[in-house]
């Protein structure tokens, strides 16, 4: 009697093990089934979106943000090259966004993309943004473009003049009508008071100056 209820026993544990192995067979084919299922639907959902469905980041290749900066000109960070033309390279330095927006609301653009050559003084951000609390806010607005557009004039003069043709005492009659007195001293160049930090970038139309201080049409 003992003998036959071990023999049960012994049966019942055996059946118990392949059930088991059965389970988890079946759970593991399973898993495997859904991975295969799901990995084509994962790349077909990444590559509608441009991104690796392993990291969910955007292609190294992806060129939607120099594309913007080639389009939009108040960003900037492009490079200034000779083949461009005044305008252009004036939108392109990160540091003249604010000359280049103002240069639109003027509407020179035309005059700047003419054949020229013209020879602009171009001030920087920090320049601008040193204007005198409201100034330009108050030139922006539609009643005083023609105040505006004299303002930006004080900074174009015609011809092409590159630093070394530019002459300590020297005076430069801008499209504007006034007068800007050039100052060398070594190395360093002033005009009506506003340093050039960087010379003789040169364009298809002409070249530009960049400097540190707005020249107003009063000075």
């Amino acid at each position: 009697m003992k003998k036959t209820k071990l023999v049960a026993y012994a049966f019942a544990v055996l059946m118990s093990v392949n059930l088991m192995s059965c389970g988890s067979g079946g759970s593991n084919n399973q898993n495997e089934m859904q991975q295969e299922s799901t990995e084509p639907t994962m790349r077909r959902e990444a590559d509608s979106r441009g991104v690796e469905p392993s990291t969910g980041l955007e292609p190294v290749g992806n060129d939607r943000n120099a594309s913007l900066e080639a389009t939009d000109p108040n960003i900037g960070g492009l490079e200034m090259m000779p083949s461009q033309n005044i305008v252009e390279n004036i939108t392109s330095n990160v540091k003249l966004t604010q000359f280049a927006s103002i240069i639109r609301k003027a509407e020179l653009v035309d005059a700047l993309n003419a054949t020229g050559p013209h020879t602009v003084f171009a001030p920087t951000n920090e320049a601008v943004e040193a204007l005198p609390e409201n100034t330009l806010e108050d030139l922006m607005k539609p009643e005083n473009k023609a105040q505006l557009e004299a303002l930006l004039r004080n900074h174009i003069v015609a011809g092409q003049l590159t630093a070394e043709q530019l002459q300590d005492g020297s005076t430069l009659k801008t499209l504007g009508g006034t007068q800007l007195k050039v100052e060398k001293q070594g190395n360093r160049m002033m005009v009506n008071g506003a340093e050039v930090e960087q010379a003789n970038v040169m364009s298809a139309n002409g070249i530009i100056h960049v400097i540190n201080k707005v020249m107003t049409v009063s000075e």
